[in-house]
């Protein structure tokens, strides 16, 4: 068996305890109800693996992905209140009781 690393920004939250079914399944009902005008951000799952314990469950507007060896500056992931909207919007659809705070969020995935 080999393990596939994966290292990524993702600008969004993490919805602890959420089961990524429902979200999967809510964010895709998101996506009918906004229609094909596309006028609202896209907003993706991300679930992340670790050597011990349940995935952890993410909503995210952005993505970067880091290649091996790669190096960025903070700098680069300014906050984003248009996003931080799209992912409250988001959050609040699939059922998430709980408030929460966008940002960047670092991921090391390892599944």
């Amino acid at each position: 068996m080999s393990l596939d690393h994966t290292f990524l920004a993702v600008y969004g939250a993490e919805l602890p305890e959420a089961d990524w079914l429902h979200v999967y399944d809510r964010l895709e009902d998101l996506r009918r109800a906004q229609g094909p005008a596309g006028d609202a951000e896209d907003v993706q799952l991300f679930t992340v693996s670790g050597e011990r314990g349940p995935d952890r469950v993410l909503i995210g507007a952005a993505t970067v992905s880091f290649a091996p060896g790669s190096c960025r500056s903070v700098r680069d992931f300014p906050p984003s209140p248009g996003r931080d909207a799209a992912v409250r919007r988001a959050a609040e659809f699939v059922g998430h009781a709980e408030s929460i705070e966008p940002g960047w969020l670092f991921v090391h995935d390892l599944s």
